[in-house]
């Protein structure tokens, strides 16, 4: 296939990193849900249960952008399912602490696993030099367009913390 043709134009660069954020969703979203038959809010669930065991259910409504009753709901299902575990939080008796199953850890570990795959194969083909300017240019864009607080939480909601720590997060590093 041959290389395509750059323009340097705003509107086609702004057109073709639309396209990719639809592929790369796209692809993980088929993963989860045709090897795991979970859907893209009960993924972010149990990834931020598994990056943040004990939260509480309006800890996780607030990373993953959901309301409270609409996460309820995501979090019941996960425990029918015996993914979720929930105890009385301590602190506050109404309230609920979660935390992965055994079975829970392993989907969890699968998630991830998921999305790392689509990202680390559509990164595959290109050079050293690509991938730095790539991580360089999306650093500097989710740096200035990313808010820090609620909508850096939705924005990292499934981010794989191994792979990119607080230190290095171009959203969360001042």
């Amino acid at each position: 296939m041959a290389e395509p043709k750059t323009t340097h134009d705003s509107a086609h660069t702004a057109n073709i990193l639309g396209a990719l954020a639809v592929l790369i969703q796209d692809r993980v979203e088929r993963l989860w849900q045709s090897s795991l038959d979970l859907s893209p809010m009960a993924a972010a669930a149990l990834v931020q249960i598994d990056n943040e065991p004990g939260s509480s259910i309006e800890a996780v409504a607030g990373r993953i952008g959901l309301t409270h009753s609409a996460t309820v709901r995501v979090i019941d299902k996960l425990a029918e399912r015996g993914l979720v575990e929930k105890d009385r939080a301590r602190q506050d008796a109404r309230a609920q602490s979660l935390k992965l199953s055994k079975a829970g850890k392993r989907v969890a570990q699968q998630l991830h696993e998921a999305r790392n795959q689509v990202t680390d194969d559509l990164l595959a083909g290109l050079t050293p030099a690509q991938r730095g300017a790539l991580e360089q240019a999306i650093g500097a864009i989710l740096h200035r367009c990313v808010e820090p607080g609620r909508e850096a939480d939705v924005t990292c909601r499934v981010c794989d913390d191994r792979r990119c720590s607080p230190d290095i997060c171009p959203i969360r590093v001042a």
